[in-house]
């Protein structure tokens, strides 16, 4: 199985190839030059793998939330793909990719995923591990941290850029219920081939953004 992953959704970005069980990756925090970078990374990862696009066999891009221009950039490659070789496309949630790159082997029982989304508010999702399998709570957000509302008492792993807008805001908002956190943390093209096989495929021409606001920015 040969997968092609584009992260874009935020000012690190990354592209991952998987060819078997080896994985190549190009990343690097770039912002506002995600147009110059994607496609000369995905080139360089088929030529280092040795192969062409005929040979891959599916693709996998966050879908949003994140950055307007960013997002688009990245569908648009990964479509343009799709369609020119008839690949099925795994569009998988940032938030979710971001989880998945925090805590890859899902030792994190209760995670909030946060990403900075401007204008003072983030984006956030609430997760919960049983076993193996981690589940969204509820529904994606955009949110003042100051309104963020644990579904329970936690300890909750809190990762992503969005603990940089408001990390006051929200240990209040967790209070005793605060775990680790890791404002480093960031999504990535690797944590969406651990995630490709979980979300179902669509057709290219099917594919869209998830923005979370009706005001976009980035």
């Amino acid at each position: 199985m040969i997968t092609l992953a584009l992260d874009s959704a935020t000012d690190f970005c990354s592209a991952a190839l998987q060819v078997d069980r080896q994985t190549r990756v190009r990343e690097g925090a770039v912002p506002r030059r995600h147009a110059a970078v994607v496609v000369p990374w995905i080139r360089e990862l088929l030529a280092q793998a040795g192969i062409g696009f005929s040979a891959l066999d599916a693709l996998a891009v966050t879908r949003g939330p994140g950055g307007f221009t960013s997002l688009r950039i990245g569908l648009g490659v990964m479509q343009g793909i799709a369609l020119a070789h008839d690949l099925p496309i795994h569009p998988v949630s940032t938030l979710a990719a971001l989880a998945e790159a925090a805590d890859p082997h899902r030792r994190a029982r209760r995670l909030l995923a946060v990403l900075d989304a401007r204008m003072g508010e983030v984006y956030a999702g609430w997760y919960r591990t049983d076993g193996r399998t981690r589940r969204l709570i509820g529904r994606e957000a955009v949110i003042s941290p100051r309104a963020l509302s644990p579904p329970d008492e936690g300890p909750w792993l809190v990762v992503g850029s969005g603990l940089k807008v408001g990390p006051t805001a929200i240990s209040d908002a967790l209070g005793v219920g605060l775990g680790a956190v890791r404002p480093e943390s960031h999504p990535h093209a690797r944590a969406l081939l651990a995630l490709a096989g979980e979300v179902e495929a669509v057709d290219a021409g099917h594919l869209q953004p998830v923005y979370l606001r009706d005001r976009v920015t980035g």
